[in-house]
């Protein structure tokens, strides 16, 4: 088959080359001295029971978390992880994704591929750790300048429309490549990325009411480096992006995402920086600007509509202090579109000091947006078993942030050492994501303190902690106040047991009580096998549903186990 493509052959030729230079460079020797085959892994089960059920969410009375990864080594050089997950329990009704998944890596020396549910990531702008189910090639030859990877596979399955809850959602598409070169003093890079809504995966009529058309996006991006002199770094990375809302074909049965039509929309970022280290430290200036509605349907999330000119340092006082930080200028509504236009200065500073040598200080503020997860923070006091709320994570922008912690180690260090610990941060946030306005424009105060002493002689260990946390909104502040006592010894050799009883108020529109009692045997033998058995009751009472119970029993069985060559002889083996 022949290669028209002239891109396609000088990949081709690109990667021959490379592989023939790495079989010259192979260490034969080491290979030959290597284990031909060694296999190192684990495997878990997860047994819960609920009793009550919760009528309130959608679990089932019994579930199943079946987990496991193996990892085999080829003489050394090539390696090929699995992994897999698999559960009965779905949260159909509320979660997108499935929980049962399968992801496998192999890799030989500077190849590795992916497959299975993977991410990759080429730039902030434009494929940023999306998760795909499909395959991928990473090809980071060490002593060649060049370097490729390339990806293909589903972003998301297609979902039938839903008149009660659940829009319509097409299959996702996506894939793209990155190529990069290198030298000693600059390296360059660049990636392009396309996805798209296969129109087929839906039975949707244009004259339908709950029809949504298909949408396609192209990013693309180039990246540079450069160290012009010693401890001098300058960077920079642009980045387009094409979005359109309506790639459904037209009456010949054709669509491009590149047409020019009133649903295309262009889109651009790019950063550039600049930074010096010098004896104590470093200093460095960026400039950042993204333009208003800059989206990539490879990146799951995406900064827009802003620019801002900031100046970076960092210093070390010997091993006492640590301080860096960043200031400058931000500016939003970039076109004028939008009745209010923000300017801002944008700060962030951090500290960490050892004044003496048994207390830890440390604090940071900051005003520069940020994403983080937050959860619930009712269902997370509530919480009975890890598996509990898989789907509860809210996106959240974070507009500012402060925090302070200090720790103190006092007490005979070799019989009885004591630990005091406490902290307190601040969270202003604004939540983005649509249909939900739980969490908009909150304000988040938190407090903890905790105390723990160990008598090092019988391994027991006593924890007394605190917290108390307070949102404000708009409409609602709620306060939750947390104590916990825990108990965790170590009764026999491979035999540990920890008891925890929490005591958990919440005042609010909807007052809550909420006691949660924990207590857990973990026991490993033949050392590679582990069991543990978890119990947990929840009782919560509140003004509007009343007194709830809920007892919860897990059982989870771990096996750690390996295949390697021992006098000739393959045996198991535990110790990898």
């Amino acid at each position: 088959m022949k290669m028209k493509n002239p891109v396609t052959k000088f990949l081709a030729s690109m990667l021959c080359l490379a592989l023939a230079f790495n079989v010259v460079a192979q260490d034969v020797e080491q290979v030959a001295k290597s284990d031909p085959w060694v296999s190192a892994g684990a495997i878990t089960m997860s047994n819960i029971f609920t009793w009550p059920k919760d009528s309130l969410k959608n679990e089932l009375p019994y579930s199943y978390y079946l987990s496991g990864n193996l990892n085999t080594t080829f003489f050394g050089v090539v390696s090929v992880p699995v992994s897999f997950s698999y559960t009965n329990n779905q949260y159909a009704s509320t979660y997108a994704y499935p929980f049962n998944r399968f992801s496998i890596a192999p890799s030989y020396k500077w190849i590795k591929t992916y497959m299975g549910f993977s991410s990759m990531s080429f730039s902030p702008y434009t494929m940023s750790g999306r998760e795909f189910m499909g395959g991928g090639l990473e090809l980071t030859p060490p002593d060649f300048p060049l370097s490729f990877s390339a990806y293909y596979g589903r972003y998301n399955k297609a979902v039938a429309f839903d008149s009660i809850s659940m829009k319509p959602i097409y299959r996702r598409m996506g894939g793209g490549f990155k190529i990069g070169y290198r030298a000693d003093k600059f390296n360059v890079s660049i990636n392009a990325v396309k996805s798209v809504d296969i129109e087929s995966s839906l039975s949707l009529e244009k004259s339908d009411s709950n029809y949504i058309a298909p949408k396609g996006n192209i990013a693309a991006g180039v990246s540079a480096e450069v160290h012009p002199f010693d401890n001098t770094t300058i960077s920079g990375q642009y980045s387009v992006s094409i979005v359109d809302n309506d790639c459904s074909s037209d009456s010949t049965g054709n669509s491009s995402i590149l047409s020019e039509d009133d649903e295309t929309y262009h889109y651009s970022a790019y950063k550039m920086s600049i930074s010096q280290s010098i004896g104590f430290g470093s200093l460095g200036v960026s400039y950042e600007r993204v333009s208003p509605n800059y989206t990539s349907f490879s990146s799951y999330y995406n900064t827009d509509d802003f620019w801002n000119l900031t100046a970076d340092f960092s210093a070390h006082i010997g091993s006492m202090a640590n301080v860096g930080g960043n200031v400058g200028f931000q500016r939003d509504n970039l076109e004028n579109n939008d009745v209010n236009t923000n300017s801002q200065a944008i700060y962030s500073c951090n500290l960490q000091l050892t004044p003496v040598e048994r207390l830890s200080l440390s604090g940071s503020v900051s005003n520069v947006q940020s994403y983080v997860y937050i959860k619930d923070i009712i269902e997370e006091v509530s919480e009975t078993n890890q598996y509990q709320n898989l789907d509860t994570l809210s996106y959240t922008e974070l507009n500012f942030s402060a925090n302070g912690t200090a720790s103190y180690v006092f007490g005979n260090q070799e019989a009885l050492p004591q630990t005091v610990t406490g902290g307190y941060s601040f969270q202003k946030a604004s939540h983005e994501q649509k249909n939900c306005e739980r969490f908009t424009d909150s304000k988040l105060h938190n407090i903890n303190a905790s105390y723990q002493i160990t008598h090092v002689a019988s391994k027991t260990t006593l924890g007394l902690t605190g917290n108390f946390n307070r949102t404000i909104t708009s409409s609602l502040v709620t306060d939750v106040m947390t104590y916990c006592v825990s108990l965790n010894n170590s009764f026999v050799k491979n035999l540990q047991a920890v008891i925890s009883l929490n005591y958990n108020t919440v005042s609010g529109e909807k007052d809550y009580e909420i006691i949660n009692a924990r207590a857990a045997l973990t026991y490993s033998f033949f050392q590679n096998h582990n069991v543990s058995l978890n119990f947990s009751m929840l009782d919560n009472k509140s003004m509007n549903t009343g007194k709830q119970y809920q007892l919860n029993a897990t059982y989870t069985y771990n096996f750690n186990c390996g295949i390697r060559r021992v006098d000739d002889k393959y045996k198991w083996k535990s110790d990898f």
